[in-house]
């Protein structure tokens, strides 16, 4: 298969024969050609309009003529790079990240120390603020992968793999302690405490406060509930 004609925009050099699997890389086309640094700058745009039209919209409901139209260019310019709409926000989530070096230092922390409860409002506060810098396409990630899609699903396993084994670790220091009983799984209660952070993410900054669910007093209670899971000390 070759690509349309669109060499005003998109590859420098012909890989007829390019693997399919260089399609997902940012240096190549959706065909397997290798593309030059004007082409970057089209696929860079299709997914930032792409993420813009999605702080509004759900992922069905953003479609190949609404991405080329808002970032003006053509359908067929599109087509040159990505399949279709998903496969933009999967391509915008290869540069999303769900850990920073703050939260690993924080979850690589002593939290059998003085010091815990404190720490952990400070690990619920950088993770917030992390996830949300990138809401758009979490949420979306989300979405779809609670709806089946199997490669969001795979995405959002792989985001969460490092903080996922990092508070797995933690769990069991704290069972080693004897401060959890020894019953507990750590990898579950890892995975029960992302998905407490991850909605209170998404979930939080639409509270007000007349429900008497402020977002602050939320993040509160979720670092109450993160230090007890982690065994810390006040």
């Amino acid at each position: 298969m070759t690509a349309p004609s669109d060499t005003a925009e998109a590859t420098v050099e012909s890989a007829a024969n390019a693997p399919a699997a260089r399609a997902s890389d940012p240096g190549y086309n959706h065909y397997g050609q290798k593309i030059g640094s004007k082409g970057e700058r089209t696929r860079q745009m299709l997914i930032d309009t792409t993420v813009e039209l999605l702080e509004s919209k759900g992922l069905r409901d953003v479609s190949v003529v609404d991405v080329a139209r808002a970032a003006k260019t053509s359908p067929a310019t599109f087509y040159v790079y990505f399949r279709g709409v998903p496969e933009v926000v999967l391509a915008a989530l290869e540069s999303a990240s769900q850990t920073s070096s703050e939260l690993e230092a924080l979850a690589a922390r002593d939290w059998l120390a003085e010091g815990g409860q404190a720490a952990a409002r400070d690990f619920v506060d950088a993770y917030t603020q992390l996830w949300n810098r990138n809401r758009t396409i979490f949420r979306v990630r989300n979405l779809a992968a609670e709806e089946g899609d199997m490669r969001f699903l795979q995405s959002r396993m792989e985001q969460a793999a490092p903080m996922m084994d990092a508070l797995s670790a933690a769990v069991a220091r704290a069972q080693a302690a004897d401060r959890l009983p020894a019953t507990l799984s750590p990898r579950s209660c890892a995975g029960t405490l992302l998905m407490m952070l991850e909605r209170l993410a998404a979930v939080g900054p639409l509270t007000r406060e007349a429900d008497g669910l402020s977002y602050a007093a939320l993040k509160t209670a979720a670092a109450f509930s993160l230090a007890a899971m982690l065994g810390a000390s006040a």
